[in-house]
């Protein structure tokens, strides 16, 4: 008898970067995707919420944003992919907690969160509550696809609204 495994044939290799956001809060991301080798390799990333409850919109931009574009967020607006955003950007996710998302543009039913290598800029923002956010690249499967050497970062750029000195958020639980 023959025994087989369905394994992946790369490391499950990930970049991740969590984020905690305050209900009616947002935060600016810059991320950063490459490969060693100039060839273009197809993206393969991740958005998770772990909450109970909430929704979480990411909203994508080619160019960071101004930071008071982020007080134009509105908890009552109805937000869709696709949608035009003025400043901020498109409306690239709508997730309601818990729930996780898969953007993976080697799979053709999966779209796509960053189309090509190179830079991006994503605003995560929660309207209805307090929410934890997890972003994540998967370079080993980014580098098992373009035989090359893929590297990922993030960097938060700003917060609305601003964290309170000490890095504390006023004891709302996070």
């Amino acid at each position: 008898m023959l025994a087989t495994t369905l394994a992946r044939p790369y490391p499950p290799t990930y970049v991740t970067h969590p984020v905690q956001l305050p209900g009616g809060g947002a935060e600016l991301l810059e991320f950063f995707i490459r490969g060693d080798s100039g060839k273009h390799f197809a993206s393969h990333t991740y958005v998770r919420t772990w909450s109970r409850s909430g929704r979480v919109v990411g909203i994508l931009s080619p160019t960071a944003p101004p930071p008071e574009a982020l007080t134009t967020l509105s908890p009552s607006a109805s937000y869709v992919v696709g949608e035009q955003l003025e400043a901020l950007g498109t409306v690239a996710f709508v997730l309601f907690a818990p729930q996780e998302q898969l953007f993976d543009d080697k799979e053709r039913a999966q779209p796509s969160l960053m189309p090509a290598p190179g830079t991006g800029f994503l605003t995560l923002y929660a309207p209805d509550g307090p929410v934890d956010v997890e972003l994540g690249f998967g370079v080993g499967a980014m580098q098992f696809r373009c035989d090359c050497r893929v590297e990922a970062e993030v960097r938060s750029l700003h917060r609305w609204p601003e964290r309170p000195p000490g890095g504390t958020d006023g004891g709302n639980g996070h």
